[in-house]
């Protein structure tokens, strides 16, 4: 009899053990997924290669002759071929915002092919052309709809020089921006 109770309360303790440590212990199955869906798409409107005003520095002059191009929707590198003092080559640059974030727009940075460049401004080393690049006109561009335009000037300021031959100088102008 005694070996039953003491069998009996091996078994007992055996069962209680098995109960608690399966009343402790479960397992966390965590299943699902994170999908992003917002989108960074700010550029340049790649389509308006011909937005720009030619403006001839003299009667009967030579019309100066502008050209945009964008290597990419950050980049557009703009052409100038100007004859006379006073010609001058204004470009306009639509900047959008086709994402799903809200941007901020910087100051645009600019590379110049026979230029010197010191801030928004570009001189070529004869001193015939200048690039005078305006900050965009707005700095906020609200998600999927924002837009703004940017100026570029291309100007022949030396007034006391004049060539037979037009001079033609190019810059590139990369965007600035950051999410807002």
């Amino acid at each position: 009899m005694k070996r039953n109770t003491l069998v009996l309360g091996v078994v007992a303790v055996l069962m209680l053990m098995a109960i608690g440590y399966a009343a402790f212990s479960s397992q966390l199955t965590i299943t699902g997924g994170a999908n992003i869906t917002s989108t960074w798409n700010v550029g340049f409107d790649t389509s308006q290669t011909s937005a720009y005003t030619p403006t001839t520095g003299i009667s009967g002059g030579t019309a100066p002759i502008g050209s945009i191009s964008f290597p990419n929707e950050q980049s557009a590198t703009l052409t100038a071929n100007l004859t006379q003092p006073g010609d001058s080559v204004e470009f306009t640059l639509t900047i959008e915002n086709n994402g799903t974030i809200a941007a901020q727009l910087g100051t645009p940075s600019l590379q110049g092919s026979n230029c010197t460049v010191s801030g928004l401004t570009c001189t070529t080393t004869s001193g015939h052309i200048r690039f005078t690049v305006s900050n965009p006109v707005s700095t906020n561009l609200p998600a999927s709809t924002g837009t703004t335009t940017m100026t570029v000037t291309a100007e022949f300021p030396n007034v006391s020089v004049s060539n037979s031959t037009p001079e033609t100088a190019g810059i590139t102008v990369n965007l600035n921006a950051t999410q807002a």
